[in-house]
């Protein structure tokens, strides 16, 4: 009788799991249905999985590539890096290679999200590999496409055109057209950045040539911007003006557009025109924070400082809503790792109690405790991550100083051999290898530098230019004593260059060896980006300086110091 009742349980459990695993498959499949329909439907679906992280490697796995599909479509935040890596060990195994590669894209893209730029950009080479072992051409340009966003973030603008051409060249060579054309944007859109307007005006008439031919609204809608924003860093208001109008008229999107144009009046000093065109972008929660923003910029241009500080103070508190929002959503993410870990485990009693409200309420009270004492020692731990950074530059400038010293003895015995004997041609190899060493150190001396993170976080603020200039006598000074620490031939290079170039001048060579765009420079300067553009130029004319193609003044003086 026993036998006959363990037999009638096991059967209807696995009955259960027979019809539990079905829904799931159902509804994995509407899912992908729905994507390409209705992404946000998608979405919800997408959502109404309960306790995804106790689904099977193959439905989690598969939720993950539907997530990032959904992503592409919608725009929205990717998952956390540690799901596609549990899918990717899943695809790794079992799917295919196109399927591999794109979910490697989706774990770089997430890393990316994260900040971790490093990551992301192992994950991209990883996925580059597969790709081309596999002849996956247009996936490949994809690669190359998100590596250049990643030089973009990092201001590493020679190499971002250089990844974004490679996709250009692979979209191209596949038959994607569209993506093609995107492509050259980006590439546009880099040269304008390094000053090359000449270059990215003659690559984004390209781009615009074939999305008129392709009559993809939405792809010129995103070249015309770009061209307006490169008319505008060249001055050229009405040119700028023209493409803002026309990409306001075919996008989908028109925020970017109306924010362009806006700004373009207020620099101009078209400010009734400001006006009018800020009343036409729609009064709803997107675009509260774009308004308050430019309602801000208008009433400073107005020099009505009191409703223009009214409107920044606004602005800042829909951040702080913003950044509680993303705050809650990081806890859910650290939720959803710890629950991942424990699945790993499978301890069954720790999933349980995770559960329940005791749970609940001790993260609660361990959050609460945590908020004080990280108040209380706050001041502690900063003052202990500036030794610590400290001590990370001291030993950084030693390794230079061990470096350098080790140039100048090869430097020294070179002369000493038979030009085209083989030890001159290894001397010669030795001295490159420590060059680029040397000039590597330099770059981590300044991103690790407390001053640099200083200007960085200067660079960021949005506050209205008034009499007194946001660098002090102090900040130049500290940037002088600074750079010509890391650059030490920078004073004798330019001066040899010029030998009337003015205090101020050769200041300001200093703050280029920082590697700021035009914006951020503006910022710095308390001048229009504009401005910065024609102060660049006035400086390179000084110099008598003729750029290469590829190269920022920033670029050259680095390579030409080492």
């Amino acid at each position: 009788m026993k036998n006959i009742i363990y037999i009638i349980l096991c059967t209807i459990l696995f009955i259960g799991c027979h019809q539990q695993q079905a829904a799931t498959d159902s509804l994995l499949d509407n899912v992908e249905k729905t994507i390409a329909i209705n992404p946000d439907s998608a979405q919800t679906l997408l959502e109404n999985i309960p306790h995804p992280e106790k689904l099977r490697n193959k439905d989690f796995a598969r939720r993950c590539m539907l997530s990032g599909k959904i992503t592409d479509q919608i725009y929205n935040t990717l998952l956390p890096a540690e799901q596609f890596e549990r899918a990717y060990h899943w695809y790794s195994a079992h799917g295919t290679p196109a399927e591999q590669v794109q979910i490697l894209i989706y774990l770089g893209r997430s890393f990316a999200e994260d900040g971790d730029y490093d990551k992301a950009m192992d994950i991209y080479t990883d996925a580059i590999d597969i790709a081309e072992r596999n002849e996956l051409e247009n996936t490949i340009g994809y690669v190359y496409s998100y590596m250049g966003d990643l030089y973009q973030m990092r201001i590493m603008l020679t190499k971002a055109i250089s990844k974004y051409k490679t996709a250009a060249y692979y979209f191209r060579k596949s038959g994607n057209t569209k993506s093609y054309a995107c492509a050259l944007r980006d590439v546009g859109r880099s040269y304008a950045r390094k000053d090359s307007i000449e270059y990215a005006l003659n690559t984004l008439y390209i781009a615009d040539s074939i999305a008129t031919e392709l009559q993809n609204k939405e792809v010129k809608a995103s070249i015309d911007n770009t061209l307006g924003n490169t008319y505008l860093i060249q001055g050229n208001y009405e040119k700028a003006k023209k493409y803002f109008f026309e990409a306001l008229e075919l996008g989908r999107n028109k925020l970017p557009n109306y924010v362009a144009l806006i700004k373009l009046y207020i620099q101009s000093d078209s400010i009734s025109k400001a006006k009018e065109l800020l009343k036409e972008i729609p009064q709803k929660p997107p675009y509260t924070y774009s308004i308050k923003n430019l309602s801000y910029l208008i009433h400073k241009s107005e020099k009505n400082y009191e409703a223009a500080l009214a409107n920044l103070e606004e602005c800042s508190n829909l951040v702080d809503s913003i950044l509680t929002t993303t705050n809650k959503s990081k806890i859910v993410n650290i939720e959803t790792r710890y629950n991942n870990l424990k699945i790993k485990e499978k301890v069954k009693d720790l999933k349980i109690r995770q559960k329940n409200y005791a749970l609940i309420l001790t993260i609660c009270l361990l959050i609460i405790l945590s908020g004080i004492i990280g108040y209380l020692l706050y001041r502690k731990k900063v003052e202990k991550r500036l030794v610590q950074q400290q001590i990370k530059l001291n030993r950084i400038m030693i390794e230079m100083i061990s470096l350098s010293n080790e140039l100048e003895k090869k430097k020294s015995l070179l002369t000493t051999f038979t030009q085209k004997s083989e030890k001159y041609t290894q001397m010669e190899e030795d001295i490159m290898v420590l060059s680029e060493n040397y000039k590597k150190l330099q770059a981590r001396f300044i991103s690790d530098s407390l001053l640099y993170k200083e200007l960085v976080k200067m660079a960021y603020q949005n506050k209205p230019r008034n009499k007194r200039p946001l660098l002090t006598e102090s900040h130049w000074q500290r940037i002088v004593d600074e750079i010509t620490t890391v650059y030490p031939n920078l004073y004798d290079y330019v001066y040899n260059l010029c030998p009337g170039l003015t205090e101020a001048d050769f200041e300001y060579c200093c703050l280029i060896m920082y590697g700021f765009d035009t914006n951020k420079e503006a910022t710095l300067l308390d001048i229009t980006p504009n401005s910065a553009s024609k102060k660049r130029l006035r400086l390179r004319q000084k110099l008598n300086l003729s750029l290469p193609e590829n190269s920022s003044l920033y670029e050259y003086l680095v390579e030409k110091l080492n």
